[in-house]
């Protein structure tokens, strides 16, 4: 995404992590790699329990949904600090073209149609749940947009042959082909896929949480 928005618009690349976190440097080298300008914060004890106290979610947030909704408000405010208004979002790329390593092991185990059905559960089950959560940490900060929530793109990717997503052992390979085409270097494009709440460090700091 920041691959084609760079082409029109200042792109500034927002993350959030704690020190010692993967993150803190695949951030950095993405950033120099897609040459654009990046701001971070640091996820610490003190900020973690300052979101959590504020967060409003119409449901009983999980773990995860905590450690989430911490590391988007974080980015959030980092990106309206830089000047932006919008803030790009990646979800539902996972759950689209194939990045999980569950999807992989559905194919291998119960074949085409057990993950195809798995995936189209998942994106159901964002909208119900996960983009709630997503846009109530954006929201009082930037404007969150999620490009791969497109009707045309969810339809596209839904009806994509899972064989074009898991292939030869690569995870959303179709995805990884067109950030190549798009301008991607091929060391990024092939990056392995990291949970955002783990290789940020968020989800630690959250656990040891008093809220």
């Amino acid at each position: 995404m920041a691959a084609c928005a760079k082409k029109h618009v200042r792109t500034v690349g927002c993350a959030a992590f704690s020190r010692g976190s993967g993150d803190e440097t695949r951030a950095r080298d993405a950033a120099l790699a897609l040459d654009i300008e990046l701001v971070t914060t640091n996820i610490a004890a003190e900020n973690v329990s300052k979101e959590l106290a504020g967060i409003q979610l119409p449901f009983e947030p999980t773990l995860m949904d905590r450690s989430l909704w911490v590391l988007y408000s974080l980015v959030s405010k980092s990106a309206k600090d830089a000047g932006a208004r919008v803030v790009l979002l990646g979800q539902l790329a996972d759950e689209l073209f194939g990045g999980y390593a569950k999807y992989e092991e559905a194919l291998l185990l119960m074949g085409e149609d057990t993950a195809r059905n798995m995936m189209e559960e998942d994106v159901e089950e964002y909208a119900r749940r996960g983009r709630i959560r997503d846009f109530a940490a954006c929201c009082p900060w930037v404007q969150p947009r999620l490009p791969f929530e497109d009707t045309q793109v969810v339809d596209f990717g839904l009806t994509l042959p899972v064989s074009f997503k898991l292939r030869g052992g690569v995870r959303k390979a179709i995805l990884r082909r067109t950030a190549l085409m798009v301008g991607v270097p091929e060391a990024l494009a092939s990056t392995a896929k990291k949970a955002a709440q783990y290789s940020s460090g968020v989800q630690k700091l959250v656990a040891n949480s008093p809220f």
